[in-house]
C-alpha cells in the first residue's frame, strides 16, 4: 500500500488516505493570515494531528496555550504552537500526517537554501525593478500570468537546478551530507542552518556562479516536484 494510501486516524476525526488528510489541513492553514489565531473548533483538529509528531513532547515543551500560523521565509505557511510560558515554536503538518522527518538530504538542501535566502530575494526584486509593470506584476515563467512579488518565486533553471548545485558544491569538496553541521531542534527553526559561516559563504558564492533564475508563481513552484518543467522561451534573469 502506498504511504498517500494509508489511513490516518485522530482523535477527532479520520481519514482514509494520507491524501486526504493533507488536503484537509492545507485546506485549513490557507484559511488564516500570517499571525492569525486558529480558532478553537480548527485547534481540536491542529492538536490531534500534532499528536502524531514524532518530536511531539519537545513540540509541546511545557503545554500548549493556542495555535497561530505564520509565515516562514520560504514564503508558505505553516501552523505555530504558542505554549503556557509565551514561547512557541513551528510544525510541518505533512510530518505529522505522514510521520516521516525530513531525511540527510532534504535537511542539508533546505540548509543551503536558507544561506542564500537573501540572494534569492534580491534576485526576485531586480527582476520586478526591471521587467514590473505599472501595477507592480511581472510575468511568470511558468504560466505567463501576471504576478505579483509576493506570489513569486525565483526558480533554478535546468540543468542548474538547486539540487544539482548541491550536489556538484559537496562532491567538489569531497564533503558528504553528513559532513555539514547543521542545527537541530530548536523553536521556531523552520529550515536548519549551517553552522560553518565559511562553508556556508563558500556556497553563497558558488551558487552565485551558476545559479540561472527566472520568476515563477510561488504556488506553481510548490506544486512541481520537477524542476525541468519550464519550457525555453520563458523571461530570464539578468545575471
Amino acid at each position: 500500500m502506498g504511504g498517500r494510501s494509508k489511513p490516518v486516524e485522530l482523535a477527532t476525526r479520520s481519514f482514509e488516505k494520507q491524501g486526504a488528510a493533507t488536503a484537509f489541513f492545507k485546506a485549513m492553514l490557507n484559511r488564516y493570515r500570517p499571525g492569525e489565531r486558529v480558532n478553537d473548533e480548527d485547534a481540536l483538529d491542529v492538536a490531534a494531528l500534532l499528536e502524531r509528531h514524532t518530536e511531539y513532547v519537545a513540540k509541546v515543551g511545557c503545554g500548549v496555550s493556542h495555535f497561530q500560523v505564520m509565515m516562514t521565509e520560504h514564503g508558505t505557511q505553516c501552523f505555530r504552537i504558542i505554549r503556557t510560558d509565551g514561547s512557541g515554536t513551528d510544525f510541518s503538518y505533512p510530518h505529522c500526517i505522514t510521520q516521516r522527518p525530513p531525511s540527510r538530504k532534504q535537511e542539508v538542501s533546505q540548509a543551503f537554501r536558507r544561506a542564500v535566502r537573501f540572494d534569492l530575494y534580491k534576485a526576485r526584486d531586480a527582476f520586478f525593478a526591471k521587467h514590473g509593470d505599472a501595477n507592480g506584476n511581472a510575468t511568470c515563467a511558468a504560466t505567463g500570468e501576471r504576478i505579483t512579488r509576493e506570489d513569486a518565486h525565483m526558480d533554478h533553471r535546468p540543468p542548474m537546478t538547486f539540487e544539482v548545485i548541491v550536489t556538484t558544491f559537496l562532491c567538489g569538496r569531497g564533503i558528504s551530507l553528513d559532513d555539514v553541521p547543521l542545527t537541530a531542534g530548536q523553536d521556531d527553526q523552520v529550515s536548519p542552518e549551517v553552522t560553518d559561516q565559511t562553508l556556508s559563504e563558500a556556497f553563497r558564492l558558488y551558487h552565485t556562479s551558476l545559479a540561472r533564475l527566472d520568476l515563477v508563481c510561488k504556488t506553481v513552484n510548490l506544486a512541481q516536484a520537477s524542476r525541468h518543467r519550464l519550457k525555453d522561451g520563458r523571461v530570464s534573469l539578468t545575471q
